[in-house]
């Protein structure tokens, strides 16, 4: 893997641990202002502004227990300065006999700048949940 897969691949664990922790602000800290975010099933988010309301409304919610994203794939451009992230993606809600779980497959991409690298556009598509 190459450094700058490395590098990614930490930034998305950064991503996910922000999540886990319900930390709005931080989960869009990986992403460019102008980041474009189209939801699974749902809206497409113009805006790290967007992306993170629509984060800290899902935090609010006592059932809602986060989002994982596993990256399968990750292709570097060249000259590295983009890179494209394919993956699985998983969210979970509630407990016991009310658990739900939704999950698909993401593409992302991701520009490199002086401060590392910034997820660009991410696209979430469902492939199946459970209840």
């Amino acid at each position: 893997m190459t450094d700058h897969a490395a590098s990614i691949r930490a930034r998305r664990a950064q991503s996910n641990a922000a999540i886990a922790r319900r930390s709005a602000s931080e989960t869009v800290a990986v992403m460019m202002d102008d980041v474009s975010v189209a939801v699974a099933g749902g809206p497409t988010l113009r805006g790290s502004e967007a992306s993170r309301a629509a984060f800290a409304e899902q935090f609010a919610d006592p059932a809602f227990n986060g989002y994982v994203r596993e990256p399968e794939r990750i292709t570097l451009a060249d000259p590295p300065v983009q890179a494209t992230e394919m993956g699985r993606w998983s969210g979970k809600w509630g407990t016991g006999q009310r658990a739900q779980e939704m999950r698909g497959t993401y593409v992302a991409q991701w520009t490199h700048t002086a401060l590392g690298w910034f997820i660009q556009s991410e696209v979430f598509v469902s492939g199946g949940g459970s209840a």
